[in-house]
Protein backbone atom coordinates (compact mmCIF):
# COMPACT_ATOMS: atom_id res chain seq x y z
CA UNK A 1 0.00 0.00 0.00
CA UNK A 2 1.03 3.15 -0.34
CA UNK A 3 2.66 5.42 2.57
CA UNK A 4 0.76 8.06 1.35
CA UNK A 5 -3.31 8.77 1.39
CA UNK A 6 -3.34 10.12 -1.73
CA UNK A 7 -7.10 11.37 -3.22
CA UNK A 8 -8.49 10.37 -6.55
CA UNK A 9 -8.61 13.62 -7.96
CA UNK A 10 -5.81 16.13 -7.96
CA UNK A 11 -5.38 19.73 -8.84
CA UNK A 12 -2.36 20.68 -11.58
CA UNK A 13 0.11 23.71 -11.51
CA UNK A 14 1.48 23.18 -15.09
CA UNK A 15 1.80 26.87 -17.21
CA UNK A 16 0.67 28.57 -13.78
CA UNK A 17 3.18 31.53 -13.20
CA UNK A 18 4.58 30.76 -17.17
CA UNK A 19 5.28 28.01 -18.59
CA UNK A 20 8.80 27.08 -19.00
CA UNK A 21 9.94 30.77 -17.85
CA UNK A 22 8.49 32.90 -14.92
CA UNK A 23 5.74 35.32 -16.72
CA UNK A 24 6.23 38.89 -16.00
CA UNK A 25 2.47 39.35 -17.86
CA UNK A 26 0.85 36.58 -15.80
CA UNK A 27 -2.31 36.81 -13.60
CA UNK A 28 -0.86 35.95 -10.48
CA UNK A 29 -3.33 36.55 -8.23
CA UNK A 30 -6.01 34.56 -10.55
CA UNK A 31 -3.66 31.52 -10.44
CA UNK A 32 -3.92 31.42 -6.61
CA UNK A 33 -7.56 31.94 -6.64
CA UNK A 34 -7.52 29.48 -8.86
CA UNK A 35 -5.97 27.12 -6.63
CA UNK A 36 -7.97 28.18 -3.72
CA UNK A 37 -11.41 27.51 -5.65
CA UNK A 38 -10.04 23.85 -5.98
CA UNK A 39 -9.17 23.45 -2.43
CA UNK A 40 -12.80 25.05 -1.45
CA UNK A 41 -14.51 22.67 -3.62
CA UNK A 42 -13.02 19.73 -2.09
CA UNK A 43 -9.64 18.81 -3.61
CA UNK A 44 -7.02 18.52 -1.21
CA UNK A 45 -4.26 16.92 -3.49
CA UNK A 46 -2.29 19.97 -5.17
CA UNK A 47 0.43 18.66 -7.89
CA UNK A 48 3.33 21.08 -8.79
CA UNK A 49 6.79 21.32 -9.86
CA UNK A 50 10.44 23.26 -9.72
CA UNK A 51 10.04 23.29 -13.71
CA UNK A 52 6.71 25.03 -13.98
CA UNK A 53 7.23 28.71 -14.82
CA UNK A 54 11.24 28.11 -13.48
CA UNK A 55 9.49 27.52 -10.04
CA UNK A 56 7.61 30.61 -9.98
CA UNK A 57 4.22 27.63 -9.91
CA UNK A 58 5.56 26.75 -6.91
CA UNK A 59 5.54 30.18 -5.24
CA UNK A 60 2.18 30.75 -6.32
CA UNK A 61 1.04 26.94 -4.85
CA UNK A 62 2.92 28.13 -2.04
CA UNK A 63 0.98 31.36 -1.40
CA UNK A 64 -2.25 29.83 -2.20
CA UNK A 65 -2.45 27.16 0.26
CA UNK A 66 -0.56 29.26 3.31
CA UNK A 67 -4.37 29.78 4.43
CA UNK A 68 -5.55 26.18 5.01
CA UNK A 69 -4.51 23.97 7.26
CA UNK A 70 -1.02 21.95 5.68
CA UNK A 71 -1.71 18.94 7.06
CA UNK A 72 -5.11 18.48 5.37
CA UNK A 73 -3.82 19.24 2.17
CA UNK A 74 -1.39 16.72 0.17
CA UNK A 75 1.45 18.87 -1.60
CA UNK A 76 3.13 17.09 -4.59
CA UNK A 77 6.40 18.40 -6.57
CA UNK A 78 8.90 17.35 -8.73
CA UNK A 79 12.59 17.48 -9.11
CA UNK A 80 13.62 18.19 -13.03
CA UNK A 81 15.60 15.29 -14.42
CA UNK A 82 19.06 17.35 -15.13
CA UNK A 83 18.54 17.92 -11.18
CA UNK A 84 18.69 14.11 -9.99
CA UNK A 85 22.74 14.01 -9.12
CA UNK A 86 22.65 13.73 -4.68
CA UNK A 87 23.51 17.27 -4.05
CA UNK A 88 21.44 18.94 -6.62
CA UNK A 89 18.40 16.65 -5.59
CA UNK A 90 18.69 17.98 -1.96
CA UNK A 91 19.39 21.32 -3.30
CA UNK A 92 16.14 21.34 -5.58
CA UNK A 93 14.01 19.69 -2.67
CA UNK A 94 15.46 22.66 -0.03
CA UNK A 95 14.17 25.39 -2.99
CA UNK A 96 11.07 23.91 -3.41
CA UNK A 97 10.09 23.65 0.15
CA UNK A 98 10.94 27.31 0.35
CA UNK A 99 9.05 28.16 -2.56
CA UNK A 100 6.12 26.38 -1.13
CA UNK A 101 6.74 27.46 2.67
CA UNK A 102 6.24 24.40 4.15
CA UNK A 103 8.79 22.19 5.97
CA UNK A 104 8.21 18.90 4.23
CA UNK A 105 6.29 17.58 0.66
CA UNK A 106 3.64 14.32 1.08
CA UNK A 107 4.96 13.28 -2.44
CA UNK A 108 8.13 14.48 -4.44
CA UNK A 109 8.82 13.14 -7.51
CA UNK A 110 11.46 12.21 -10.48
CA UNK A 111 9.86 14.08 -12.83
CA UNK A 112 11.58 12.42 -15.65
CA UNK A 113 14.38 9.64 -15.38
CA UNK A 114 17.96 10.96 -16.85
CA UNK A 115 20.14 7.91 -17.78
CA UNK A 116 22.97 9.90 -17.60
CA UNK A 117 22.63 9.88 -13.54
CA UNK A 118 22.52 6.22 -11.89
CA UNK A 119 19.69 5.80 -10.20
CA UNK A 120 21.20 4.56 -7.25
CA UNK A 121 22.37 8.12 -6.38
CA UNK A 122 19.40 9.67 -6.92
CA UNK A 123 17.48 7.04 -4.65
CA UNK A 124 20.32 7.68 -2.17
CA UNK A 125 19.19 11.46 -2.50
CA UNK A 126 15.61 10.60 -1.94
CA UNK A 127 16.22 8.30 1.18
CA UNK A 128 17.88 11.26 2.98
CA UNK A 129 14.91 13.33 2.41
CA UNK A 130 12.80 10.62 3.74
CA UNK A 131 15.08 10.39 6.55
CA UNK A 132 14.93 13.80 7.94
CA UNK A 133 11.28 13.97 6.67
CA UNK A 134 11.44 16.54 4.29
CA UNK A 135 9.31 14.34 2.06
CA UNK A 136 6.58 11.75 3.08
CA UNK A 137 6.63 9.47 -0.14
CA UNK A 138 8.16 9.04 -3.24
CA UNK A 139 6.96 9.18 -6.49
CA UNK A 140 7.95 8.98 -10.22
CA UNK A 141 6.71 10.25 -13.56
CA UNK A 142 7.11 9.26 -17.31
CA UNK A 143 8.42 6.01 -16.49
CA UNK A 144 8.24 2.36 -17.27
CA UNK A 145 7.99 -0.58 -14.79
CA UNK A 146 11.66 -1.25 -15.13
CA UNK A 147 12.78 2.02 -14.05
CA UNK A 148 10.01 1.52 -11.01
CA UNK A 149 11.78 -1.82 -10.46
CA UNK A 150 14.60 0.07 -10.46
CA UNK A 151 14.12 2.67 -7.41
CA UNK A 152 12.55 0.27 -5.80
CA UNK A 153 15.93 -1.87 -5.08
CA UNK A 154 17.64 1.31 -3.61
CA UNK A 155 14.70 3.06 -1.77
CA UNK A 156 14.33 3.30 1.67
CA UNK A 157 10.38 2.99 1.16
CA UNK A 158 8.88 1.62 -1.91
CA UNK A 159 7.64 4.16 -5.06
CA UNK A 160 4.14 5.18 -3.46
CA UNK A 161 3.21 7.00 -6.70
CA UNK A 162 3.53 7.13 -11.01
CA UNK A 163 2.48 9.74 -12.74
CA UNK A 164 2.39 9.45 -16.19
CA UNK A 165 0.13 10.86 -19.45
CA UNK A 166 -3.23 8.51 -19.63
CA UNK A 167 -6.44 9.02 -20.94
CA UNK A 168 -9.00 7.80 -23.21
CA UNK A 169 -6.62 8.75 -26.04
CA UNK A 170 -2.83 7.88 -24.77
CA UNK A 171 -3.31 4.31 -23.37
CA UNK A 172 0.99 3.78 -23.68
CA UNK A 173 0.65 2.66 -19.41
CA UNK A 174 -1.66 0.13 -20.17
CA UNK A 175 0.19 -1.64 -23.14
CA UNK A 176 3.40 -1.96 -21.49
CA UNK A 177 1.85 -2.59 -18.18
CA UNK A 178 2.44 0.11 -15.96
CA UNK A 179 -0.93 0.13 -14.41
CA UNK A 180 -1.10 -3.37 -13.78
CA UNK A 181 2.36 -3.47 -12.04
CA UNK A 182 1.16 -0.10 -10.04
CA UNK A 183 -2.03 -2.43 -8.96
CA UNK A 184 -0.15 -5.51 -8.23
CA UNK A 185 2.43 -3.64 -5.98
CA UNK A 186 -0.01 -1.09 -4.06
CA UNK A 187 1.54 2.43 -6.09
CA UNK A 188 -0.93 4.56 -6.65
CA UNK A 189 -1.09 5.38 -10.73
CA UNK A 190 -2.00 9.20 -11.18
CA UNK A 191 -3.27 10.44 -15.14
CA UNK A 192 -1.58 13.72 -16.13
CA UNK A 193 -3.40 15.68 -18.71
CA UNK A 194 -6.98 13.52 -18.67
CA UNK A 195 -8.65 16.05 -20.78
CA UNK A 196 -6.97 15.56 -23.94
CA UNK A 197 -5.44 19.07 -25.22
CA UNK A 198 -5.85 19.14 -28.74
CA UNK A 199 -3.26 17.50 -31.13
CA UNK A 200 -3.58 19.26 -34.71
CA UNK A 201 -0.62 16.87 -35.79
CA UNK A 202 -2.27 14.45 -34.57
CA UNK A 203 -5.64 14.96 -35.66
CA UNK A 204 -6.62 14.59 -32.12
CA UNK A 205 -9.02 17.13 -31.12
CA UNK A 206 -9.77 18.01 -26.93
CA UNK A 207 -11.42 15.50 -25.05
CA UNK A 208 -14.06 18.06 -23.71
CA UNK A 209 -14.80 19.21 -26.94
CA UNK A 210 -18.46 18.24 -28.53
CA UNK A 211 -18.85 16.39 -31.46
CA UNK A 212 -15.52 15.47 -32.00
CA UNK A 213 -15.98 12.04 -30.62
CA UNK A 214 -19.58 10.60 -31.11
CA UNK A 215 -19.04 7.92 -28.23
CA UNK A 216 -18.01 10.27 -26.04
CA UNK A 217 -20.89 12.70 -26.96
CA UNK A 218 -23.57 9.24 -26.55
CA UNK A 219 -22.34 8.54 -22.82
CA UNK A 220 -22.02 12.27 -21.85
CA UNK A 221 -25.84 12.75 -22.95
CA UNK A 222 -27.07 9.59 -21.89
CA UNK A 223 -25.67 10.59 -18.28
CA UNK A 224 -26.15 14.35 -18.55
CA UNK A 225 -22.73 15.10 -18.11
CA UNK A 226 -20.05 17.53 -20.22
CA UNK A 227 -17.50 15.41 -22.10
CA UNK A 228 -14.77 16.63 -19.97
CA UNK A 229 -16.61 14.44 -16.59
CA UNK A 230 -16.78 11.53 -18.26
CA UNK A 231 -13.55 11.49 -19.57
CA UNK A 232 -12.20 12.04 -15.84
CA UNK A 233 -14.55 9.89 -14.88
CA UNK A 234 -13.52 7.10 -16.90
CA UNK A 235 -10.39 7.23 -15.24
CA UNK A 236 -10.94 7.67 -11.63
CA UNK A 237 -13.79 4.87 -12.21
CA UNK A 238 -10.38 2.55 -12.58
CA UNK A 239 -9.05 0.33 -9.80
CA UNK A 240 -5.89 2.26 -8.34
CA UNK A 241 -6.51 4.81 -11.09
CA UNK A 242 -6.16 8.91 -10.25
CA UNK A 243 -5.88 12.06 -11.75
CA UNK A 244 -4.20 15.66 -11.49
CA UNK A 245 -6.72 18.12 -14.02
CA UNK A 246 -5.69 21.72 -13.80
CA UNK A 247 -8.19 24.78 -14.89
CA UNK A 248 -8.47 28.43 -13.36
CA UNK A 249 -12.25 28.79 -13.97
CA UNK A 250 -13.90 27.94 -10.87
CA UNK A 251 -17.15 26.95 -12.56
CA UNK A 252 -14.91 24.66 -14.45
CA UNK A 253 -13.42 22.91 -11.50
CA UNK A 254 -16.80 22.42 -9.86
CA UNK A 255 -17.81 19.89 -12.40
CA UNK A 256 -15.11 17.96 -12.29
CA UNK A 257 -14.93 17.61 -8.35
CA UNK A 258 -18.77 16.51 -9.21
CA UNK A 259 -17.34 13.52 -10.85
CA UNK A 260 -17.13 11.97 -8.42
CA UNK A 261 -20.54 11.94 -7.49
CA UNK A 262 -22.11 9.34 -10.56
CA UNK A 263 -20.77 5.77 -11.40
CA UNK A 264 -20.24 4.97 -15.29
CA UNK A 265 -21.90 1.55 -16.35
CA UNK A 266 -19.66 -1.35 -16.52
CA UNK A 267 -20.91 -1.57 -20.45
CA UNK A 268 -20.34 2.06 -20.55
CA UNK A 269 -16.72 1.69 -19.50
CA UNK A 270 -16.19 -1.12 -21.57
CA UNK A 271 -16.94 0.61 -24.81
CA UNK A 272 -15.12 3.82 -23.72
CA UNK A 273 -12.23 1.39 -23.00
CA UNK A 274 -12.55 -0.79 -26.25
CA UNK A 275 -14.03 1.24 -28.78
CA UNK A 276 -12.93 4.53 -28.37
CA UNK A 277 -11.12 6.21 -31.54
CA UNK A 278 -7.37 7.57 -32.14
CA UNK A 279 -6.03 5.27 -29.47
CA UNK A 280 -2.53 5.76 -29.16
CA UNK A 281 0.30 3.01 -28.05
CA UNK A 282 2.55 6.64 -27.15
CA UNK A 283 2.31 9.21 -24.98
CA UNK A 284 2.55 13.14 -26.05
CA UNK A 285 2.97 16.32 -25.80
CA UNK A 286 3.26 19.32 -27.50
CA UNK A 287 7.15 19.32 -28.51
CA UNK A 288 6.72 15.77 -29.56
CA UNK A 289 6.21 11.91 -28.39
CA UNK A 290 7.63 10.55 -24.76
CA UNK A 291 9.17 7.62 -24.32
CA UNK A 292 8.32 6.18 -20.93
CA UNK A 293 12.24 5.71 -19.44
Amino acid sequence: MSSVAIPKLGFGTWEMGGRDFPDSNNDDQGDINAIRSAIDAGITHIDTAEAYAGGKAEELTGKAISVYERQKLVVASKVRDVNLAYDSVLSSCEQSLRRLGTDYLDLYYVHQPNPAIPVAETARAFNRLLEQKMIRGVGLSNVSTSTIREYNKFLAQPVCAVQNHYNLIVRQSVLEGVIDFCRANGIVFIAWRPIQLPVPALGIASLAQKGAYPLLDEIAGKYGKSNAQIAVRWLTSQNGVGTIFKSRNSRHIEEIVQTGTFEISGEDMRRLTKDFPLQKADAFTSKGYIKLS
